[in-house]
């Protein structure tokens, strides 16, 4: 395969998609990228530029005083990718109709480029980016919920530099993590940053110096993941992997799992359904899950294939997984040890495949996107299809459950609301905001009653 035609530069550190400056964005080669992800395969090897320290270099401070974010009880948050992992909220009064003339409250310019998903803890929102001919800008920044505006920002030196980049590599790809004490910031550097609230550093930690180079043609893309008094970190790539606890509170490490090299930008998710919390993990070739007291691994299903991209979602009695190969999106019961293969594995979907969003699990349906766009909705049951529908575009963003609504993202900034009752889809609103030619919806937040999306270069809020 010819690579160069699609601007690949052999020496570039890894990762999903970047613009090539600070002017504008690059389309990134979708198929082929999941192709090679698919395949295991790297690109070539890389050349990356160690920077000596990870500094703080600046933090900015709007001019006016914001009441402390904590301070009004009860306020909904959406504290890290997808959540708490299964894009679903308990928020009713979400707004259903948009549009560039209403509906849209406020445009927010972010300081550098990103694929990460927002996060919102009480009145604030959190988001990252990245910058720079090489990747030498880390961001995070913080914005106010109501009006938008910086509140404060950070830059920090990317402990590690791509050569240069190109559309083949990511820029802040990971997303976040917000709780009571601050925010966590995962970045693809390997920079690993906690902050409080009002932007003052908490601890950093550069984990390409403590376990490696991070290894392979595109790179690590897995989020933070939340769970009560810890964060929980995936890096599979093509050197050594690992699963890896850390304290949230100190950023020491609780536990490393050590695991197979394999390459894939899946999020674990993080479950407590009263039999023991655990860790599960869908990433090439494997759905997994890790006791989360110890990090030891207590059951497993193999030879799956193109598990890549999608992150698995689950109700507390099965876990769904997605993959761009037919009969490889599956279920499997939960409780299971050891090999599940022959014990636990529910059913296999004929026919769905999932491409970049994660499937959705709500009220005994999936809902699995591929990659042209169409949207299969199959029985939570038995794997069967109980309809299919064709979405304006093919969706980055994993679609969100709201009650009796079903949101769908797509990437050309249209989005698409379904009736959740029903045995055939019935839409309720279709919508629209402008997004540029090479741009795209990368992600949301909720919060209250307004959405959150996370554009390349701007976070868009959409509410009263």
């Amino acid at each position: 395969m010819n690579f160069l035609k699609y601007g690949v530069q052999w020496r570039s550190r890894p990762g999903w998609k970047s613009d090539v400056s600070a002017q504008f964005n690059v389309r990134m080669p979708e198929r082929l990228i999941e192709d090679q992800l698919g395949r295991g395969r790297n690109l070539r090897p890389i050349c990356v530029i160690a920077v000596s320290c990870l500094m703080v270099t600046g933090l900015w401070t709007a001019g006016q005083a914001y009441a402390d974010p904590m301070e009004e009880g009860g306020m909904e948050s959406w504290p890290g990718f997808r959540g708490e992992g299964n894009s679903r909220t308990k928020l009713e009064n979400l707004p259903l109709s948009w549009s560039d003339q209403k509906g849209v409250a406020w445009r927010s310019r972010l300081e550098g480029f990103g694929q990460s998903s927002p996060v919102v803890w009480g009145k604030r929102i959190y988001v990252t980016s990245t910058g720079g001919d090489r990747k030498e800008h880390l961001f995070l920044e913080c914005f106010e919920m109501v009006s938008g505006k910086r509140i404060w920002k950070q830059q920090i030196a990317a402990a590690e530099q791509v050569e240069k980049v190109t559309n083949m590599i990511s820029q802040g790809a990971p997303t976040p993590v917000a709780g009571p004490q601050g925010v966590y910031c995962f970045f693809e550097s390997g920079d690993l940053v906690a902050f409080d609230h009002e932007g003052r550093r908490r601890w950093m930690r550069k984990l390409t110096k403590e376990f490696g180079q991070f290894q392979g043609g595109h790179g690590v893309g897995s989020s933070l993941v939340g769970a009560p008094g810890r964060l929980l970190l995936l890096i599979d790539h093509d050197g050594p992997s690992y699963l890896l606890c850390l304290d949230r509170k100190s950023g020491k490490t609780v536990w490393k799992s050590d695991r197979q090299s394999r390459v894939s930008w899946t999020t674990p998710l993080y479950l407590d359904n009263g039999g023991g919390a655990q860790v599960v993990i869908s990433s090439n070739g494997a759905l997994e899950g890790y006791r989360f007291s110890d990090g030891k691994r207590i059951w497993w299903l193999e030879n799956i294939k193109r598990n890549t991209v999608a992150s698995p979602s689950s109700d507390g009695k099965i876990v769904v997984i997605g993959s761009s190969s037919p009969r490889q999106c599956l279920a499997v019961r939960l409780g299971g040890e050891g090999d599940i293969s022959k014990t636990h594995l529910e059913w296999r979907a004929e026919s769905a495949t999932s491409s970049f969003c994660s499937p959705l699990l709500h009220r005994g349906i999936v809902y699995f996107i591929n990659r042209a766009g169409t949207l299969q909705a199959q029985a939570s049951s038995d794997g069967s299809q109980r309809w299919e529908y064709r979405l304006p575009d093919g969706c980055w963003a994993s679609p969100l459950a709201a009650g009796d609504r079903i949101y769908f993202f797509c990437k050309n900034g249209k989005a698409l609301v379904l009736d959740a009752k029903g045995d055939q889809p019935r839409v309720l609103a279709e919508n629209e905001i402008s997004v540029g030619e090479d741009d795209k919806v990368y992600g949301y937040a909720v919060a209250r009653d307004r959405f959150i999306l996370r554009i390349g270069r701007e976070i868009i809020g959409i509410g009263p």
